[in-house]
């Protein structure tokens, strides 16, 4: 995918050779006596129900799906993303930490990192190796900057002094960047989705590596996969409720700094935008252009994009 310079960049490295077809033959393999020869032939002929068959499994969120398995690479990535990524199991479930209570037994992902243990990062800084968080002032931002600087300093006069890289490296801060690949089956991706697509569940951090694993294999395998982003709020087409009230009340009411979610808005708050705080409205307005792009939906109704 096209990034802008030191954004996360996602690259998918392989998958799972016709998973269309893959998909239809394992269902219908199981739902009959049928022999294989007879099955393919229905995918040889360009049947229709090949591809409705395997939309519907996949949306149905079966076990089926877990047979279909993706490798990512994922470049320019802060350690503070990997810290949640690596949080994420198939049973985690929405709760007071904000969908990162776990099941491991559950586990379907497997991680590779660069690891700071050998990598050098004495210019780290210098070559703009870190995420800038959003919604900094240009001020703030300059502050950040040279906080990034100091630390890259610190570092370098330890590695000088003799000390190892991986002693070193606990002077680097969250937001230093790196390479992570990322092995997972579908199921575990449409769950991980179905929870960071939620505007409240720090998507500002997931936004860009969830796009564009998206958007790799949307044009790498199938188109199907463009619609795998939907906020966990909608089932089907159908708004069922902030699964994060709580915060968006607080967004709502002004103790919590971030504006609040487009689809609350809309749906719990009559589409009134004097319900956002004044000083939020303009980032209010950016998140609506922002997820409207996202979803393809409309961000105060849900609503598909034709």
């Amino acid at each position: 995918m096209t990034h802008e310079n030191g954004s996360p960049k996602v690259t998918l490295l392989s998958w799972t050779q016709s998973p269309v077809e893959t998909i239809y033959r394992i269902w219908e393999s199981s739902r009959g006596q049928r022999s294989l020869n007879e099955i393919d032939k229905d995918i040889y002929l360009g049947n229709p129900r090949v591809y409705e068959i395997f939309k519907q499994v996949i949306d149905s969120k079966l076990p089926v799906s877990e047979n279909l398995s993706f490798v990512f690479l994922l470049e320019n990535v802060s350690i503070s993303f990997r810290e949640q990524m690596v949080r994420h199991r198939i049973g985690v479930k929405a709760g007071p930490l904000l969908g990162i209570d776990m099941i491991p037994d559950l586990a379907d992902s497997t991680w590779w990192s660069q690891t700071m243990r050998v990598l050098d990062m004495g210019a780290f800084a210098d070559e703009k190796r870190y995420r800038v968080p959003d919604g900094l002032t240009p001020e703030q931002e300059d502050e950040f900057h040279v906080a990034m600087k100091v630390s890259q300093d610190a570092y370098n006069r330890l590695v000088k002094a003799g000390i190892p890289n991986q002693e070193a490296r606990e002077v680097i801060p969250l937001g230093a960047t790196h390479r992570i690949t990322w092995s997972l089956n579908l199921s575990a991706l449409q769950h991980i989705v179905g929870k960071r697509g939620c505007q409240i569940a720090q998507l500002g951090l997931w936004r860009p590596v969830i796009e564009g694993m998206v958007d790799e294999m949307s044009s790498k395998v199938h188109e199907y996969f463009r619609t795998l982003i939907s906020p966990p709020c909608m089932k089907g087409d159908k708004y069922t409720g902030c699964l994060f009230k709580i915060e968006n009340d607080r967004r709502i009411d002004g103790t919590d700094q971030y504006p609040p979610c487009t689809l609350c808005v809309g749906q719990d708050h009559d589409n009134r935008t004097e319900a956002v705080p004044a000083n939020q409205r303009v980032a209010f307005m950016e998140s609506f252009h922002r997820y409207r792009a996202l979803w393809q939906r409309d961000p105060l109704t849900g609503e598909r994009l034709k």
